[in-house]
């Protein structure tokens, strides 16, 4: 059975949305690069920049499929923001701010909080 941490606590210092992947990804025999950036502002800014790069072992796709990483961005005033999950069962499980745990959302509830969505495999 895989164990996809529903319920399991959420705080960004400790465990974020980027370890949150990580680990399900690990734990299912995909490797994926843990990246160290140094605040919430320029954490995607790196991920993206560093999974567009040849020998990550990322590849951007169109259709997601289980275990694939969700990036959504969304411009809030002059800051870009952005949030990341896994796909699974046309599901995102992810991170939430305000629950403080790993849920489970419907694939297109979560690309409605967004202005827009990348998949990578």
């Amino acid at each position: 059975m895989i164990d996809l941490k529903i319920g399991k606590p959420y705080a960004f210092a400790t465990y974020n949305c980027w370890d949150y992947v990580r680990e399900v990804r690990q734990e299912n025999g995909i490797k994926t690069r843990q990246y160290q950036p140094q605040n919430l502002d320029n954490a995607f800014e790196i991920i993206t920049a560093e999974m567009q790069k040849l020998g990550n072992g990322l590849t951007k796709v169109t259709a997601p499929q289980n275990f694939d990483i969700v990036i959504g961005h969304k411009k809030t005033g002059t800051r870009n923001t952005y949030h990341c999950g896994l796909f699974f069962d046309n599901n995102i499980i992810h991170c939430d701010r305000k629950l403080r745990q790993v849920v489970a959302q419907s694939a297109q509830e979560f690309y409605s909080g967004f202005d827009g969505v990348k998949f990578w495999r």
